[in-house]
C-alpha cells in the first residue's frame, strides 16, 4: 500500500521522460520553426485536455440540476476545486503558473500538462542557442530549479519540479547520445542492472526518506538511460505489443480516469438514494466508493481500470489522433 500511496511521484518520471524524448526529437533538428513547433505541441495536448474539462463542467451542471431537485452532496456544485473563475486559467493551461489558482482545480491531473506545455515553449528557445551553450543552458535551468526546490520556496513549486526534471531528462539524453555506441555490455548484464533499478525505484517510491523527490528524479534519469538501450530482458518484455499499446494510450488514461471515477461515484450516490443501500463512505470530508468487502472493492478497482483503458482507446483514436491530424494540416498550410 505504501507503494501506491507514494506513486504520485511518478509524475516526476513523466517530466524526466518528456525532457529525454523532446531532446531526442528536436535537439539536433535544423531550421526548427516556432509556429510549427507550437502548433504540433498544442494539438498534441489541448484537444483531449479541452474535452475532459468540458466533460467535468457538464458533470457539475448535472450536479447542479440534481441539487435543485433535492439531491444533496457533500460539496455544492461549482465549489471546492470546481470554481467557475478557474475555468479560463484551466483552458489556457495556466493553473500551475498563476498565484491564487488551485493547481488541482477541475481535471486535477492536468496540472502537470500545464507545467509541461509552457516548458515546451521554454525548451524551444533553448534550441536557438549554439550547440555547446545549449547544453550549458539546460544544465543551468535544471540547477536553478533544483536550488529553488531545496530552498523550500513556495513560489511555483510544482512548476519548478517540472523544470528541474524536464531539463534533467534532456541532459540524460545528451549522456545517452554520447555513450550509445560505447557501451558493449551483454544482455545478462543489462538485465541485472534493469532489475536492480526497478527494485530501487519501488523502494524509493514506497519510502519516506529525506529528499525523496530529488533521489527519485535522479534515479528516474538513470532508469531511463539504462532502458533506452533496450538490451535487457525487462526491456524486451516492455517492447511487447500490449505495452506499446498502453504506451500509446497513456496520455488518454491519465487525462480521463478522474472523470470516469467521478461518473461512477455519481452513479453510486444515485443508486444509494434509490435503493437505500450503502455504496459509499465519507472519510475526511471526501466521499469514496466502498462496497463493504475488500474482495469486491479490489474486483471493482480492476474493473474500473479496464473501463478506463477501454474508453482511452476511443479518446486516443477520435480525439488525440484527430487533433494531431488537424495540427499537421495547419503546419502544411
Amino acid at each position: 500500500m505504501s507503494f501506491f500511496k507514494g506513486s504520485s511521484i511518478f509524475v516526476e518520471f513523466f517530466f524526466v521522460l518528456s525532457g529525454f524524448v523532446l531532446a531526442h526529437g528536436y535537439a539536433w533538428k535544423q531550421n526548427i520553426n516556432f509556429k510549427n513547433f507550437v502548433i504540433a505541441r498544442t494539438f498534441r495536448l489541448l484537444p483531449l485536455h479541452a474535452t475532459m474539462l468540458l466533460v467535468l463542467i457538464l458533470l457539475q451542471l448535472g450536479k447542479l440540476l440534481a441539487y435543485i431537485n433535492g439531491v444533496h452532496f457533500i460539496h455544492e456544485p461549482f465549489t471546492g476545486t470546481q470554481l467557475v473563475n478557474e475555468i479560463i486559467p484551466n483552458i489556457l493551461l495556466l493553473q500551475s503558473w498563476l498565484p491564487n489558482i488551485n493547481i488541482l482545480s477541475w481535471n486535477s491531473t492536468s496540472w502537470s500538462i500545464s507545467v509541461e506545455y509552457y516548458m515546451y515553449i521554454l525548451f524551444f528557445f533553448t534550441l536557438l542557442v549554439k550547440q555547446n551553450f545549449k547544453y550549458i543552458l539546460w544544465f543551468s535551468i535544471a540547477l536553478i530549479a533544483f536550488y529553488l526546490l531545496i530552498s523550500h520556496t513556495g513560489i511555483l513549486r510544482d512548476a519548478l519540479k517540472g523544470l528541474y526534471c524536464f531539463f534533467a531528462g534532456a541532459l540524460t539524453y545528451l549522456v545517452y547520445k554520447n555513450i550509445e555506441n560505447k557501451v558493449h555490455l551483454g544482455k545478462n548484464y543489462f538485465t541485472i542492472i534493469e532489475i536492480i533499478i526497478l527494485i530501487l525505484v519501488v523502494y524509493v517510491v514506497s519510502s519516506n526518506i529525506q529528499y525523496r523527490l530529488i533521489i527519485a528524479s535522479l534515479l528516474f534519469c538513470v532508469q531511463i538511460l539504462i532502458f533506452s538501450f533496450e538490451k535487457g530482458f525487462v526491456s524486451k518484455i516492455l517492447m511487447q505489443k500490449i505495452f506499446l499499446y498502453l504506451g500509446k494510450l497513456s496520455y488518454s488514461i491519465y487525462m480521463i480516469h478522474l472523470a470516469i471515477i467521478l461518473i461512477i461515484l455519481s452513479i453510486c450516490i444515485v443508486l444509494e438514494k434509490i435503493f437505500k443501500i450503502n455504496l459509499t463512505v465519507i472519510i475526511n470530508n471526501e466521499r469514496y466508493i466502498d462496497f463493504g468487502s475488500n474482495m469486491v472493492n479490489n474486483i471493482f478497482i480492476f474493473t474500473t481500470l479496464g473501463i478506463v483503458i477501454f474508453i482511452a482507446g476511443f479518446t486516443y483514436k477520435y480525439i488525440e489522433q484527430k487533433g494531431q491530424e488537424i495540427g499537421k494540416k495547419l503546419i502544411n498550410k
